[in-house]
């Protein structure tokens, strides 16, 4: 075992004991043991500071001087020289990687934010310090965090932007953000703007929850990503955070989207052409047709945001509207069918449109302005930003018109893997969860099933035998329409056979259906749905061509 040993300090002090430079006039010098213990390292010109504990020291040195007797036989660690840096240099590291891959600004800042909030937050200074238990106490403590409640004056009505922002302990920027957020009461515009009781009420309530689950599952993300980052760029050798998993969203919902109806977007769209304010530099019929691509399209704001007239096929015998990969958040080309009526209606809004420039250009689409640029169009349609659900409000914000496309395909009778394609997700999971069912769809989808109880001629003879054995027919016997779904019986004759039918409408007049509309989501339970022009068989491909008609757009 390598022998640890103290140094002995020299020191100088002057009469009243202070520390004095070597040669001071009556200084004194002294002699002491230092606090912490030393060894000698092979290939070290001095001696290496260990720790305070005289055993943990042993053990570092004799680590220390295995490293160095490894390192002489050419056996070194590929990791050691990133384990002396600090995590921040690594941070800044990861950030450049990150914008290298074309990833947007925004996503890119956040991401960087969280995870030094949380380097900092658990104490991580290197490579070695990192450490998932710490990681997860940390995030449950931001889970458990209530920002404390400011007491509002006694008998104060009204309060201006800097005393809103300075009990709720935020900017005075984020103050107004937060009111049109939430769409809560304010009087008043610049600085004779004002703010209701109840306004910083509300305010202080929704502040003072701790974060979310998915917020910190969000975080978690991104741990796991630098991680997966440090271990792959051969900075060190595991990843640590690897093994865990998030915490189950769904029962800490704080913002979940809703789907609009048909009726809801006809309405929208209506209301929306016939109006005469301008957002952001896009008037009523810009808007008109934005929010028209955006329910044909799936596309989201900043797709929609980049695409220029050359973007569109309108001429071709499929309609196509076509995201470039650097546009598109997975970083494909995506070439998007349109509905027969979209691209009727883009034909004549394109033709004055200059070349090469945005269609919808504008900061309409940053920050979350697309919310409430369409907040204000709902308003004007009489339909609700937000309406109550089984586990909290749900919202219709711009990115729920990508939840209304996909559900109303869905409605329609896509099935899940053309849908996948649609959305230019990566997995149907994802899919699934942009592509809503209510009740009156799962009623819809059980009305469907075929009937599986005997007819009443057969249970008579059932019951007079006493068996379960199948009954001889007559010739002239037809099935029980009641009975058949799939498949109904073609008749009796020397090329008897099973014929596919289809299913009755589940619509408006449909048989057999029993309606039970959709209370709790505060919406219309006569929801119509995208109805299918066209389906062809392609040329032997994965994926087919299809046409699919928008019943939702205002003619």
């Amino acid at each position: 075992m390598a022998r640890v040993f103290k140094k002995i300090i020299v020191r100088y002090l002057d009469a009243d004991g202070r520390q004095v430079p070597k040669g001071t006039p009556g200084a004194r010098k002294t002699k002491e043991k230092s606090k912490k213990w030393y060894g000698r390292v092979p290939g070290a010109a001095k001696p290496v500071s260990l720790c305070l504990n005289k055993s943990a020291s042993e053990i570092l040195l004799n680590e220390l001087v295995k490293k160095a007797e490894l390192g002489k036989a050419g056996i070194i660690d590929p990791y050691q020289e990133h384990h002396k840096r600090p995590l921040s240099e690594h941070l800044d590291d990861f950030h450049r990687e990150l914008s290298a891959r074309g990833n947007a600004p925004r996503y890119v800042e956040l991401v960087i934010s969280r995870l030094r909030s949380l380097m900092a937050g658990c104490r991580f200074v290197f490579i070695g310090d990192l450490s998932a238990s710490r990681a997860i106490d940390w995030l449950a403590q931001l889970r458990n965090r209530v920002r404390p409640h400011s007491e509002l004056p006694l008998g104060q009505e009204w309060f201006t932007p800097k005393e809103a922002a300075t009990f709720l302990g935020i900017k005075i920027g984020s103050v107004a953000t937060a009111v049109r957020r939430h769409g809560l009461a304010a009087d008043g515009a610049g600085k004779s703007r004002r703010f209701p009781r109840e306004t910083v009420e509300a305010l202080q309530e929704r502040f003072a929850k701790g974060a979310s689950i998915q917020t910190t599952n969000d975080y978690l993300s991104a741990l796991k990503s630098f991680g997966r980052w440090l271990v792959k760029d051969r900075r060190t050798g595991e990843n640590p955070f690897e093994h865990l998993s998030g915490g189950n969203a769904r029962v800490d919902r704080r913002h979940d989207r809703r789907e609009l109806t048909a009726d809801e977007l006809r309405r929208l769209l209506a209301a929306t052409r016939a109006s005469d304010r301008n957002y952001r530099g896009l008037t009523g019929e810009d808007r008109f047709h934005l929010y028209a691509v955006a329910c044909g399209s799936g596309y989201r704001a900043s797709g929609l945001a980049s695409l220029t007239p050359e973007s569109f096929d309108l001429d071709d015998e499929t309609p196509t509207v076509t995201l470039s990969a650097r546009r598109n958040k997975s970083r494909v080309q995506k070439v998007q069918p349109l509905p027969a009526d979209v691209a009727g209606l883009l034909r004549d809004y394109l033709r004055d449109k200059q070349n090469g420039q945005p269609i919808w250009a504008g900061t309409w689409a940053k920050d979350r302005k697309g919310a409430e640029m369409l907040r204000i169009d709902l308003d004007a349609a009489g339909i609700p930003y937000a309406v109550e659900g089984p586990d909290g409000p749900l919202y219709a914000d711009f990115h729920a018109l990508r939840h209304t496309y996909l559900t109303l395909g869905g409605r329609a009778g896509i099935d899940l893997r053309t849908l996948q394609e649609l959305a230019g997700h990566s997995t149907p999971t994802l899919t699934a969860r942009y592509s809503h069912r209510r009740l009156y769809d799962l009623a819809g989808a059980i009305q469907r099933l075929p009937s599986f109880l005997p007819t009443e001629e057969k249970a008579d003879v059932l019951r007079a035998t006493g068996t379960d054995a199948q009954v001889p027919q007559p010739d002239n016997f037809i099935p029980n329409k009641s009975s058949c779904s799939k498949v109904a019986y073609s008749g009796a004759s020397e090329r008897d056979s099973l014929t596919t039918i289809e299913h009755p409408s589940m619509g408006e007049g449909g048989t057999g259906r029993k309606t039970k509309p959709l209370v709790l989501q505060g919406v219309e339970s006569d929801c119509e749905s995208l109805t299918s022009l066209d389906l062809r068989a392609g040329d032997g491909a994965r994926t087919h061509d299809s046409h699919v008609g928008n019943v939702a757009l205002y003619h």
